[in-house]
């Protein structure tokens, strides 16, 4: 059994799939699993498939990412063009959420454009549990705010220490974590949207995965719902939606 069985195995139950940069993965996993005293890939693998907490850690090897505030700037001043026309409370959607910093973007753009936030609510998922305890923290390295203005920091942040700021309370208390796989049974509540968010994600999953995730999109939607995605992320169109472009930013509609 090889460093091969061990990704099918993580595709198998999470849907993401490695094609590129195999040596690092590979680099990255033989490193993982050496600290935890295996030597070879069978035993780690059997391993995995028992202990829930070992697995979890080796997940949050595989998917942690790297974002910051405002990115894809464009894409969520376009989402806030397009909430002119929507009159009630806005629920919205960030899959992946990572470490918080689109939610909380989101969230700041918002309030930003006039909106009042007690009509906003917005949830954040994440398959790793690391990233989501970032998120709940409220708490970001200065290199993660770089594309902020310092009007914004000040406004909508307290500086803890030269490096780290922590967004404001009441801010914290709008946006709401939960550790999930996207393919998992989501929890009551976790449906109607208005806004999906899930911007470079679907590039690691195969088309099946892809599949299963615009299914479960769609699903999680409201009538005339809006689902963005980063720009190499692609559907197949196996759902009714309807694809829109403004400003050269394509995004859907149920």
């Amino acid at each position: 059994m090889s460093f091969h069985a061990l990704l099918e195995y993580f595709y198998q139950t999470t849907g993401i799939e490695f094609q590129e940069k195999q040596d690092i993965v590979e680099r990255k996993v033989k490193a993982f699993f050496e600290e935890k005293g295996y030597t070879k890939h069978h035993d780690f693998l059997a391993a995995i498939k028992q202990d829930k907490q070992l697995y979890q850690e080796f997940i949050n090897l595989l998917t942690t990412s790297e974002t910051y505030f405002y990115r894809e700037l464009s894409q969520i001043e376009l989402f806030l063009s397009l909430l002119k026309e929507k009159h009630h409370r806005v629920k919205t959607l960030c899959v992946p959420c990572a470490s918080g910093e689109e939610p909380f973007s989101l969230l700041i753009a918002m309030l930003e454009a006039g909106i009042s936030i007690n009509d906003i609510e917005i949830y954040g998922i994440d398959i790793n549990t690391d990233e989501i305890n970032k998120a709940e923290s409220g708490t970001f390295s200065h290199r993660r705010l770089y594309q902020l203005p310092q009007s914004l920091k000040s406004k909508y942040f307290t500086q803890v220490d030269k490096d780290r700021y922590e967004i404001i309370p009441e801010l914290q208390r709008h946006v709401h974590f939960q550790q999930m796989n996207l393919f998992d049974r989501f929890p009551y509540g976790l449906d109607n949207f208005d806004v999906i968010f899930s911007r470079n994600m679907l590039i690691y999953f195969d088309k099946n995965s892809q599949d299963k995730a615009e299914r479960i999109f769609y699903e999680r939607l409201a009538p005339g719902g809006l689902l963005f995605l980063g720009h190499a992320d692609r559907i197949h169109g196996i759902c009714d939606f309807k694809k829109l472009t403004e400003r050269g930013i394509s995004y859907y509609q149920k």
